[in-house]
């Protein structure tokens, strides 16, 4: 008999808009339970951010064939505009036409990998913001009550209810609405004067 008295949950919280809990269930129950249902889908899990790219062999072929065509551009300008003489190189290409296209190959690949570090690094950056963000949403989501009688969501202790369509807002909030106040505990504008 006391195993019994221990399985028993403790009652859902109370409904803030009609003072109840004969119709409350917790969210993450009616989500399992409905999986196909309009409401289960309006009030599923908040879905976890995919991670930001990471730099690959994509990238580093990319930012070889930018930097060859410029060091083969840069090589060509430098060649018709150099007075220079010709020596003995491949294709008798001058020596300054040669070291102008190897400075500008260097700073163009350094330059575009360097662009595409940048960006990544933005990304990291939003990506873990993004995490925190959804890890808080995911705690709270399985705090979440629903009442059937009200059609409305809250969070146990909160002193309003949330229409279904705002439940993402009510997730991510910075601070959802904490409880109203009691009278006794209600500071008194009287007082002292």
């Amino acid at each position: 008999m006391s195993e019994s008295m221990t399985a028993n949950p403790a009652p859902p919280p109370v409904c803030p808009q009609c003072g109840q809990n004969d119709m409350v269930r917790r969210v993450s129950n009616l989500v399992q339970d409905e999986p196909g249902s309009p409401l289960a889908q309006k009030l599923a899990a908040p879905r976890s951010p995919r991670p930001a790219a990471v730099l690959g062999c994509a990238t580093s072929f990319f930012a070889t064939m930018v930097s060859i065509s410029a060091a083969i551009l840069a090589t060509g300008l430098t060649e018709l505009t150099s007075m220079a003489p010709r020596t003995g190189l491949l294709f008798g290409v001058r020596d300054t036409s040669v070291f102008t296209g190897i400075i500008t190959f260097l700073f163009v690949f350094v330059g575009v990998h360097a662009m595409f570090v940048w960006r990544q690094a933005r990304a990291s950056r939003f990506f873990r913001r993004a995490f925190t963000a959804w890890h808080q949403a995911s705690e709270r989501w399985q705090q979440l009550h629903y009442c059937h009688r009200c059609d409305g969501v809250f969070l146990p202790g909160q002193s309003s209810l949330t229409p279904v369509d705002q439940v993402q807002m009510l997730l991510y909030a910075r601070r959802p609405s904490q409880p109203a106040a009691s009278p006794a505990n209600a500071p008194t504008s009287a007082e002292g004067g």
